[in-house]
């Protein structure tokens, strides 16, 4: 019988690729258009990066730049996406600041050759605020009635705020969780975090799915 170890080693495995079912989605029937075509392309690339990280690791080849980039990446996607979404247009400052908050972090705290648990802490917190943001301009929309379930938009908030949630601990405790041998629950925090992108992705699939008909 598989230990509790092997399960999430399994799972982890599975949460690095599970990026291609939102990239299939998008390719064969999501929404080429702004500001739906951001996250099409972002799954793309991050689906690439997340397979460059698998195979390294499996190399014994150091590969945090690499998570560095992603979490750059990740974060500019999510906040120019919700700004087009939002109010139609990106705000360059915003991408500035994120820019030098993220290179700040890797250049003055946490090494490039380190993970940037830093980082990807507080760009959870801020995927959340965003996120519930948007959530409250839904319910304050009274003129789109369409149930929420159908609306593509409503479906890849719910995605993010799921990943987002389900990340934010597990790099908030990444130093003690990654520290020692991967043994009992605690050690397996990460657990969370990969469980939750499987999640974020299977929705963010039904998601571009829902995008056809807009």
């Amino acid at each position: 019988m598989p230990s509790f170890r092997d399960v999430v080693f399994t799972i982890s495995s599975i949460s690095d690729v599970s990026e291609i079912f939102p990239a299939i989605a998008w390719i064969s029937v999501g929404k080429k258009q702004m500001p739906y075509a951001l996250l099409g392309i972002f799954v793309i690339v991050s689906f690439l990066i997340k397979t460059y990280t698998l195979v390294t690791a499996e190399l014994h080849v150091n590969n945090m730049p690499a998570y560095h980039l992603l979490g750059l990446v990740e974060m500019l996607t999510v906040y120019a996406f919700y700004c087009m979404l939002m109010s139609g247009r990106i705000y360059k400052r915003g991408i500035v600041l994120l820019i030098v908050f993220n290179l700040g972090n890797t250049l003055f705290i946490q090494d490039v050759r380190e993970f940037n648990s830093v980082a990807w802490t507080v760009d959870m917190l801020l995927i959340i605020m965003i996120g519930f943001t948007y959530i409250f301009k839904l319910y304050q929309d009274d003129e789109d009635y369409t149930p929420l379930d159908k609306r593509p938009d409503f479906m890849i908030t719910i995605a993010w705020l799921l990943y987002a949630s389900g990340s934010f601990f597990p790099y908030l405790m990444s130093s003690e969780i990654l520290t020692g041998y991967a043994d009992g629950f605690f050690k397996h925090g990460w657990v969370f975090q990969t469980a939750s992108t499987i999640m974020r992705n299977i929705i963010l699939s039904y998601g571009f799915w829902l995008t056809r008909k807009i």
